[in-house]
């Protein structure tokens, strides 16, 4: 039976935002999008040029955000429980007037209605990458912004928003684990599904020998561990001086060594391009949701060298799609690397092994049509509005404090 959903997103989310609605609409469901944030930031576009964002709530927003956060406001803009009350009011809103069947919401900055834990409202469904108490335990690292503060005020509304949803997905059971330890979710209610490649070949990829050429994809270059792929590229360059790095992304440094270029931010088609012709990807990010770019790699028959943190051991199987290394460790890193370009064979042979494990265990098809499985069976067996949470026992802990709230 196709369903009215309203889909309550922020932004592109690195694509998943177009790869979730583009699966929904072919599996017949009529699908609406209300994105809180748009218009909500501190700066809107007038013509060719960005001035502050002189409305109410953006103003309060700012005020909270500069109180809360000081210099690092900008980045945690919406992380203040003044912007969460606030999107929250327009979410709430946005449900009133489109009065779906369900709604599917992406991440936790807000909630689909005020007080889902007391409140009629139309059944809802998370689909998360990461919770804010992963965050919260990041280790600080010079150059990246610190990790975000606890705050309980907030942790009580995420809780909350977690609490009464009918049910989560998540795209690694390193989220789903901190759901129930954190935020006190029955791991029960919480579905790992996955995600998916947004760059992906046509078919196979091509066969034959690849270029010496190591490829780093990643939009952040310092929180990717830009620099420290460039430290290791020297010794690779050391004992194979006709290697090359290839670095796509932005905030890129403006010289690079030898062997090393730097490309930029590149348009999809021509990432896929370099994906087809590169013989390793190598991304040893230091902070990661999930790790999307790890799945566009294996999809082209890449071996992948990665950081031994967050879902990126869900991904890369280490020694055989791959090799994992610790965050911050040039030498080990290195040594992963030289590992991939000394034995062109193995390298080849963990490439066409995570490909097959990218197209088995991931890819938006498997993801959306496991999430449909879900929400089609909850709609199917329950009354249109949910009053209280769906586990009453979840509804009943405390939330208060910070005891099984990480």
């Amino acid at each position: 039976m196709p369903l009215r959903i309203l889909y309550i997103n922020y932004g592109s989310q690195s694509g998943v935002t177009a790869a979730v609605l583009e699966r929904l609409r072919r599996a017949g469901h009529e699908v609406q999008v209300f994105d809180p944030v748009d218009g909500f930031l501190y700066k809107r576009r007038l013509g060719p040029v960005q001035i502050p964002n002189l409305r109410p709530g953006p103003v309060l927003a700012t005020a909270a955000a500069m109180a809360r956060f000081r210099r690092h406001w900008k980045p945690w803009y919406v992380h203040t429980t003044v912007a969460f009350d606030l999107l929250t009011a327009r979410c709430e809103r946005a449900v009133a007037a489109a009065a779906p069947d369900v709604v599917l919401q992406a991440g936790v900055l807000f909630a689909p209605v005020r007080d889902p834990l007391r409140r009629p409202h139309p059944p809802y469904y998370l689909y998360c990458d990461h919770t804010r108490a992963l965050n919260e335990r990041y280790d600080p690292v010079p150059g990246l912004d610190p990790p975000i503060p606890f705050e309980g005020g907030w942790r009580r509304r995420e809780t909350e928003v977690y609490r009464g949803a009918a049910a989560l997905f998540v795209m690694s059971e390193h989220v789903r684990r901190s759901l129930a330890a954190d935020y006190g979710v029955s791991p029960d209610r919480v579905h790992v599904i996955g995600a998916g490649a947004n760059v992906a070949p046509a078919g196979p990829p091509p066969a034959g020998p690849r270029e010496q050429a190591l490829l780093f994809v990643g939009r952040h270059f310092a929180a990717k561990g830009g620099p420290e792929t460039l430290a290791a590229f020297e010794a690779v360059r050391a004992r194979h001086p006709r290697a090359e790095l290839w670095m796509v992304g932005g905030r890129q440094p403006e010289r690079s060594p030898a062997g090393v270029r730097l490309l930029g931010p590149r348009p999809p088609a021509e990432v896929g391009a370099l994906y087809a012709r590169a013989s390793a990807f190598v991304l040893p990010t230091l902070r990661e949701a999930f790790g999307l770019s790890f799945l566009e790699a294996m999809s082209y028959g890449l071996p992948c060298v990665g950081t031994r943190i967050e879902a990126i051991p869900e991904i890369v199987a280490d020694g055989a799609t791959g090799l994992l290394v610790p965050p911050r460790d040039p030498a080990a890193l290195a040594a992963a690397m030289l590992r991939l370009l000394d034995d062109p064979a193995r390298a080849r042979a963990m490439g066409e092994a995570g490909r097959w494990r990218a197209a088995e265990r991931f890819g938006w098809d498997r993801a959306v049509r496991l999430l449909l499985q879900v929400i089609e069976r909850g709609v199917a067996g329950r009354a249109p509005l949910a009053g209280s949470a769906p586990d009453a026992a979840a509804a009943a802990a405390p939330i208060d404090g910070r005891q099984g709230l990480g």
